[in-house]
């Protein structure tokens, strides 16, 4: 795993965005999440040269705030 998407998964922990349980430490193991831990590596990274922004336009819908929410309570229902 690479030092982005090692960073990225602490940082999801700590955001609380996706749980802070053990659910979380389960749940981010498992394939379901590794379309989250892209997104959120992407959104961390800094642009590119030339690129006006660091956010990937695909990964908007997987970060939303209620759709977040809404994957928490999963997660915490599935993975605890």
């Amino acid at each position: 795993m690479s030092d982005d998407f090692a960073q990225a998964r602490l940082d999801m922990f700590e955001s609380g965005l996706f749980g802070q349980g053990p659910a979380f430490w389960r749940w981010i193991e498992t394939d379901a999440a590794q379309p989250y831990l892209a997104a959120f590596a992407a959104d961390r990274r800094p642009p590119e040269p030339g690129e006006p922004f660091s956010v990937a336009l695909e990964g908007d819908d997987l970060l939303a705030p209620d759709h977040l929410a809404q994957l928490a309570l999963q997660i915490e229902a599935a993975y605890a």
